[in-house]
């Protein structure tokens, strides 16, 4: 068990409501508050202190906490509906009672103009690949490309993330950018076997993106197909079937599906496993060849798989002063 799995939130939450309440202008209180309501569901609670730390000291800390929190969780709505309840006695009225309830929807806009003020203040990887993320949500695709270029050039010793870079690419590709994006391409694989990032995979889909299916399946056959999902297939076989390479796409998918079977039976065998473990290994192990050969079948149809990019979000943390990690920590553990 680590040390935090020790901590007591109900406690630690009732002690910093007290202490916000003796000083409510104290923006790191809010912030170490917020971070236990999260821990304990009330993530109401926490938005509403984040929200009041920023606007009360509008900082690098608080604005990130709060765009990040817009863009991971939403915004609540506030609801108040009323409830008409009938009284014993028939002679009295109705009464009223409003209770208040939350509906939560997404806040990608207000995540934007957070970040934007946080990047006024301090840019930084983070809150500048995060900006970038949203555009690109958005579909404001040369927006979000400069985003992740200049947080890219913020690469340090404090995040050494390659995603930004993965991220231009992408863009850069699918403004048509060709050229830009194959150089983007390019560092991106010299960077990741030097700093063994394993990134060869993502950084493909660049060259699928640009129609150039010979540098994609030259990056795709020498993965070791044992340890990536089937999600990554369809691409592959595409890419093959586009190069004439049909032998190629059937012996993977063979083995692929041969290897799955004799896990799932040595799975259903093991007399160790839980029979509710067998059913649903087995289970969740057909639909995996079940997709591998609808792949093939579609491959040969024509359609080509589109690859559904999704930004990674930068952060060293959930939350900057989160106790978990390598940020200032509250000191929690002496409450």
């Amino acid at each position: 068990m680590s040390k935090y799995d020790e901590i007591d939130f109900e406690k630690v939450s009732l002690q910093l409501q007290e202490q916000v309440e003796q000083d409510p202008h104290n923006v790191k209180l809010r912030n170490e508050l917020a971070i236990v309501f999260m821990e304990t569901n009330e993530y109401e609670e926490a938005f509403f202190q984040l929200q009041a730390a920023a606007e009360m000291k509008p900082s690098i800390q608080t604005l990130y906490n709060l765009a990040y929190f817009y863009f991971t969780e939403g915004k609540p709505i506030i609801e108040a509906t009323s409830n008409t309840k009938e009284t014993r006695n028939f002679e009295e009225e109705t009464e009223e009672e409003e209770s208040v309830s939350y509906t939560w929807k997404i806040a990608d806009e207000e995540a934007i103009n957070v970040l934007k003020e946080g990047i006024n203040l301090t840019p930084s990887l983070e809150n500048l690949s995060n900006l970038g993320l949203c555009y690109y949500k958005k579909g404001m695709l040369p927006q979000a490309a400069e985003c992740f270029y200049k947080a890219h050039q913020l690469r340090s010793s404090n995040n050494y993330s390659l995603f930004p870079l993965l991220s231009y690419g992408i863009c850069l590709a699918q403004l048509g950018r060709k050229s830009e994006a194959r150089e983007v391409a390019k560092e991106l694989l010299f960077l990741s076997e030097k700093e063994e990032e394993a990134l060869e995979a993502d950084i493909a889909e660049i060259y699928y993106i640009l129609g150039d299916y010979e540098e994609f399946v030259n990056i795709y056959s020498k993965l070791d197909w044992d340890f990536y999902s089937e999600a990554f297939l369809p691409t592959y076989f595409y890419s093959l079937w586009k190069l004439s390479k049909t032998k190629e796409i059937e012996e993977l998918a063979s083995k692929t599906i041969q290897r799955k079977e004799k896990e799932m039976k040595e799975v259903i065998q093991n007399p160790e496993e839980e029979e509710d473990f067998k059913e649903e290994y087995e289970e969740e192990t057909m639909e995996e060849i079940t997709f591998i050969k609808n792949a093939v079948r579609e491959v040969y149809e024509g359609k080509a798989p589109i690859i559904d990019y999704k930004p990674q979000v930068e952060t060293r943390c959930y939350l900057y002063g989160c106790f978990r990690h390598a940020n200032s920590n509250p000191n929690y553990f002496s409450i």
